[in-house]
């Protein structure tokens, strides 16, 4: 489904990737862990190229999106769905248009771009919310919306960047409640980069540390966490035990 090779990505004197490689399957849930700088984010940005990488080669279902040129890029990018840290909605702009624009901007017409939208909405538990602006939603409820734009684009894999990063706590858990159910669902290949242990633990099919650039330890949740081999790893299992 996905396939990293090598991947490099300098800023200036700071090696954010070097060399990951990674292969995602179709259908799978992966979980990126790591201290902070360890090159998660930048990783998951390179494979829709928000980010470019240096070098490398990254594969989507066989095709190569590090040599697409723009034109190609954008037809790819219809596939791949992306929740942000931060949720990036248009403040003048009811949930329901927020979720649809992304599709009009591709030719769906507005009934149809509005019948996606308000299903996306309604699985994650905003349906009572379609008209309400950004301002009138909480922070929650802001990501969530997020989610359903990300959702309407009937992608083949999602991308999540620390979409629990830029909310309170007491938010966080309906955030991840969301993303648990579209776990079990199981229609889309998922790519997680976050810091939640007992949700990673849950949801995640596979386990991926990360640290200064590198990938330093993958497996199923219970053998990464409870028999660690990597540094990363025994500080995360070391966490759960307290």
């Amino acid at each position: 489904m996905l396939e990293v090779s090598d991947l490099m990505k300098n800023y200036g004197r700071k090696q954010a990737l070097d060399g990951v490689d990674l292969r995602v399957e179709k259908g799978e849930t992966v979980v990126i862990m790591g201290p902070s700088g360890c090159g998660k984010s930048t990783l998951i940005r390179c494979i829709n190229r928000l980010t470019e990488p240096d070098s490398g080669a990254i594969r989507l279902a066989g095709q190569p999106i590090t040599d697409l040129n723009l034109h190609e890029l954008l037809a790819v990018r219809r596939k791949i769905g992306f929740v942000f840290q931060h949720f990036n909605l248009i403040r003048r702009l009811t949930a329901l248009d927020n979720v649809a624009m992304p599709l009009r901007l591709q030719g769906v017409s507005v009934e149809e771009a509005n019948r996606r939208a308000e299903c996306a909405l309604g699985k994650v538990g905003l349906g009572t919310k379609l008209q309400d602006r950004p301002d009138e939603l909480s922070g929650g409820e802001q990501q969530r919306v997020g989610i359903a734009r990300a959702l309407a684009l009937e992608p083949e894999i999602m991308l999540w960047d620390e979409p629990t990063a830029s909310l309170d706590p007491i938010l966080i858990g309906e955030v991840l409640e969301v993303m648990e159910e579209l776990v079990q669902e199981g229609n889309t290949t998922m790519l997680i980069v976050t810091h939640e242990l007992s949700f990673a633990r849950r949801a995640a099919d596979r386990i991926v540390f990360m640290d200064k650039g590198r990938v330093v330890e993958e497996g199923p949740p219970q053998q990464v966490f409870e028999h660690p081999t990597s540094e990363i790893g025994k500080k995360y299992h070391q966490l759960l035990r307290h």
